[in-house]
């Protein structure tokens, strides 16, 4: 048996949610780690494989949906035996991947306390988590503190821009337009200045990417029986590789959407996102938490493609 440490005392526990309680107090406060679950989940990994090799398995797993037994694995190795990734990153990421958001929030709420320097994905998951929860002023504070704690050159020019691409898709989430388009122009300015090592050619395509949020701002005035009918293509970088959208207009309608891709753990987001676009007949969909990068590439892809059809 795996023990179980309760999160908050078991009074408030038994006690129920209080009045005014939010979102995330409750979350947090009907939170377990390990969760009850963790043991009946069954798993014939030999958990004495390197973390290198146990670590794609787990990723494997994540692609597949199978989120619970990914998740023992990584609590596996990272609480119980001490031998998972060197600095315990990858921890709450794959709780964030599997679901578990409450727990993952926890986790990178702790990991973040001490105001790392470096650390852009982790403020950025964090705020995203606090976004999700609807706690929109903690996720705005937590990528302020990631602004104020960047990584050293020649890597703090790329940290800055993604952090305010991420400031941009919460202003825009909040309805605040203006600060999310001052944040977006920010990173459009900063990803072709950085002068990191590698990954330089991804550059620019960072930033027509954070362009492509700026156009999109706009999408829930999309008319699509203003578009010419036909089958049009539109290209976004994904997670991965390339997001490719075949999108065929008829009758005035978005009547049918195609992706090609090479997406690895999409949690969902190729199938769910194309039909949300169908039913909505718009660009305005639900992110899939845990594939926001896919999300996003898939609605720009998208967006592409009906610019060809004469989208203005």
């Amino acid at each position: 048996m795996i023990p179980r440490i309760p999160v908050l005392a078991l009074l408030l526990s038994l006690a129920g949610a209080t009045a005014g309680e939010s979102k995330l107090d409750e979350a947090l406060r009907t939170l377990r780690v390990p969760p009850a679950w963790l043991d009946e989940v069954q798993t014939n990994y030999n958990t004495q494989t390197p973390w290198k090799d146990a670590r794609l398995h787990i990723r494997q797993l994540l692609a597949e949906g199978k989120n619970r037994e990914a998740i023992k694995l990584t609590y596996l190795y990272h609480v119980v035996q001490k031998n998972g990734s060197a600095d315990g990153h990858e921890y709450p990421m794959y709780l964030y991947l599997g679901g578990e958001h409450a727990w993952a929030l926890k986790v990178y709420a702790e990991r973040l306390a001490p105001k790392p320097k470096g650390a852009v994905f982790e403020y950025n998951a964090l705020a995203s988590l606090y976004a999700r929860f609807g706690e929109y002023a903690k996720a705005i504070q937590t990528l302020q503190d990631g602004l104020a704690h960047l990584p050293d050159p020649p890597w703090a020019i790329n940290g800055r821009a993604s952090l305010n691409d991420r400031l941009g898709d919460l202003y825009a989430q909040m309805g605040d337009l203006a600060k999310a388009r001052q944040h977006y122009e920010e990173a459009i300015r900063l990803f072709p200045t950085s002068d990191q090592p590698y990954g330089r050619h991804l550059l620019h395509r960072n930033a027509a990417k954070v362009q492509a949020k700026l156009d999109l701002m706009n999408r829930k005035a999309l008319d699509i029986k203003a578009l010419q009918d036909g089958t049009y293509r539109g290209t976004s970088l994904g997670y991965v590789k390339d997001v490719v959208a075949t999108v065929r207009l008829a009758g005035g309608k978005i009547a049918d959407i195609r992706l090609q891709h090479e997406e690895k753990i999409d949690l969902g987001a190729t199938k769910s996102v194309p039909k949300q676009i169908l039913e909505r007949q718009g660009l305005d969909v639900d992110a899939v938490t845990g594939a926001t990068v896919t999300t996003q590439a898939i609605v720009e892809a998208v967006y592409r493609a009906l610019q060809q059809a004469g989208m203005k």
